[in-house]
This record gives structure tokens, C-alpha cells and sequence, in this order.
């Protein structure tokens, strides 16, 4: 839940409509161009991506995230206090709908894990193919 507090403006009605954008990867060596599809939720993105004819679909989650709990003072009083860390670092799975698979790690822009700020990242189809992906 820390992705929207930290930018509320970016989502403004994350809880009825999700961000959603493109990023563009070219196939290392050859230069075949691949268009991803991203959706992000609340906890993780949802991807979208179609090489030669192929649909792949997948997630994608964070790969460094840690949380914590403790109890704070106010006034005297005790508070549950929780901590969340990110580092903007990603993890997704696709799956094709011909039986391909890909696997990307995505370095996010800003290390809350907006996806809509930018990033680079590197996707490797199961049939050993390199994807470099920026948007």
C-alpha cells in the first residue's frame, strides 16, 4: 500500500481504475521490436506482451521488499507501528498461450515501484532469446 501513498496523485482512483501503459523491447541480436502492456495494481503489475503472434501473460512482483512491525509511543500511548521498503526491483513471470514461457527482471525508475516513471529491464524467452525493455 506504500505505492500510493507516497504519490497519491499518480493513481487518484487506484481503487477503481489502474494505471496502465506500454513498454517497448527489441529481441537482442536480431531487433525484433516487442511491445509490452502493463497494468499496475496494488501490489504487484500485471504485463502483456505478444512475440511472434504469441500472447504472453504474467506478473510481475517486487524481488527486495521487506516489512516490519513494532509498536511506537504517541503521547504516552503505544502504537502499532509498520515499515515497508522497496527497491524498485522486479520480478515477472509470463506465460505464452502456445506453451513459451518468459522470465524478466525490471529495474523500476523510482524505487517505490511506480511502473508509470520509467525503468529498463531484461526479459529472457524460454527458447533463450534476450529482450532488452525500457519504457
Amino acid at each position: 500500500m506504500k505505492r500510493f501513498w507516497k504519490y497519491p496523485l499518480v493513481c487518484s482512483l487506484a481503487t477503481l481504475a489502474a494505471c496502465g501503459g506500454t513498454m517497448q523491447g527489441v529481441v537482442r541480436g536480431e531487433g525484433t521490436r516487442v511491445q509490452f502492456q502493463y497494468e499496475q495494481g496494488m501490489d504487484r503489475d500485471f504485463y502483456t506482451a505478444v512475440l511472434d503472434g504469441e500472447v504472453f501473460k504474467g506478473q510481475a512482483v517486487q524481488s527486495n521488499a521487506t516489512s516490519g512491525s513494532g509498536v511506537g509511543f504517541v503521547d504516552g500511548t503505544t502504537v502499532p507501528v509498520f515499515t515497508s521498503s522497496t527497491t524498485g526491483n522486479l520480478v515477472a513471470v509470463l506465460f505464452g498461450d502456445r506453451g513459451s514461457t518468459m522470465r524478466c527482471n525490471m529495474n523500476y525508475a523510482d524505487s517505490s515501484g511506480f511502473t508509470s516513471f520509467g525503468g529498463v529491464g531484461v526479459c529472457q524467452h524460454s527458447d533463450g532469446r534476450v529482450i532488452d525493455v525500457m519504457w
